[in-house]
This record gives structure tokens, sequence and C-alpha cells, in this order.
């Protein structure tokens, strides 16, 4: 019997390979759709990620909220092709970039499974900091809806308070009636989903597949490369 009564679960390239999905959606959206179609796709796609990495500190500090983020990525990283478009014109390649990740989203058995049995002992739950538009379509793509009830998914752009914040760790706390000490919290991100749940006095298991190095003196539970082997641990 685990020590824990409740498992939190990052979203984004924990319980899929979001990564995959962005880069999917974006090379197709890039390829077709006319604000973009005519550009060098390897380098417009390789200003979005830098850009994006860029701006996302702000996101997690308050400065920007999604639609400026996307908008203002757009704009700068056609700025680097010597394109100047207006905010506005970004919503429209945004659309058809959101339909073509969702359709890249395919279930996977394993992480249905795992998350089935994982359900039987523990009341589960989502903590991200993705955006509040596409978290319930991801979860309804991936066959998780039934484990994951929306009362049990914490957006932080509700929310208020972005991991690592540990105002956010503390109102899902309070939320589901829980000690600290029954939670433990999954994900693949050093600082949101190991150092932030840890100093909110959590346990956490890190996803790592590429072998990344942490950057504090955190030690959790475990380390894994796959969300499956996390019922041995447990």
């Amino acid at each position: 019997m685990s020590k824990f009564t409740t498992i939190l679960f990052d979203l984004d390239d924990t319980l899929f390979d979001f990564s995959a999905c962005w880069e999917k959606g974006m090379q197709q959206t890039i390829s077709t759709h006319a604000l973009t179609a005519e550009l060098d796709q390897e380098k417009f796609l390789e200003a979005l990620r830098r850009h994006g990495d860029d701006l996302w500190v702000d996101v997690i500090a308050k400065r920007y909220d999604f639609t400026q983020y996307r908008r203002l990525r757009f704009q700068r990283a056609m700025a680097d092709c010597n394109r100047q478009i207006e905010a506005g014109q970004v919503d429209d390649f945004q659309r058809a970039y959101q339909a073509a990740c969702l359709d890249a989203i395919q279930p996977d058995a394993t992480v249905q499974s795992t998350i089935a049995r994982l359900a039987e002992e523990h009341t589960l739950g989502i903590v991200t900091n993705g955006p509040v538009d596409m978290a319930f379509i991801k979860l309804e793509r991936l066959g998780l809806s039934a484990h994951f009830p929306r009362e049990r998914v914490f957006l932080s752009e509700i929310i208020g308070h972005h991991k690592p914040d540990l105002r956010i760790y503390e109102h899902v706390r309070e939320k589901l009636g829980v000690e600290s000490k029954q939670v433990l919290f999954v994900g693949d991100t050093w600082e949101a989903d190991v150092a932030g749940a840890m100093d909110a006095g959590f346990s956490a298991v890190w996803i790592n597949p590429r072998g990344k190095k942490p950057t504090s003196k955190h030690q959790p539970l475990a380390v894994i490369e796959r969300l499956d082997q996390l019922l041995a641990i447990l």
C-alpha cells in the first residue's frame, strides 16, 4: 500500500509527449498558412521556439497572459524573417496550429493502464502551467478524462499563480483537503515539478527521459524515464 493518498501530475511532457505534438502542429501550420507558407520553414520554427522560451519567463512572472505570449512569440519570429504583422493577425495562425497540435495527440495504452491502476488506490489530479483553452481537450484526446475530473485539474492560468510559486501547491492542497506529506508530485520539469513541489512539502518523482541535469540539491523520491515505471516505485 502506497504511503501517498494523492498523486498530482504535470500534463505536457509528463502524460504525453507534448513537445512532439507542438513540433508536428507547428510544422504543418507553418507550411500551409498564408502568413508563413513562403518563409524558410526551419528558420521560422527555430525562431518561434527561441522566442517562446525567452518569453515563457514573463508568463510565469505574470507579465503576459497566454494571448499576449502567443502574439509576441509570433511577431518576434516574423521580425526575424523581416516581416511585420499586427497582433490580431496571429490569432488565425494560432487557431490553425492548435487544431493541428491537438490532432497530433494520440492515446497511449500504457499510459492509460498506468493511470487506471494508480487511480484504484489514489486520488489523482493535474497541476499545469499550460493554457486553459487546450488542457481539457488534451485529456479527452488522451483518453484520461475519466480519471481527471475538472475539479481535480488545476490550471495556473485560472488560479493566478504558476509553478514553482508555492501558492499554487498550497491552493491545490487546500482544495483537495490533504496533508503535504500525503502528496506525490510527478512531472518532467525540475524547477516546477520537483523543486517547487518539494519546497511545498510534497514528495516528487522526476520524469527525465533525456537525462537532464538537476539545477538544485533537491532529492526526489525517484527519477524515471517512463510513466509506467512509477508503478514499481509505489
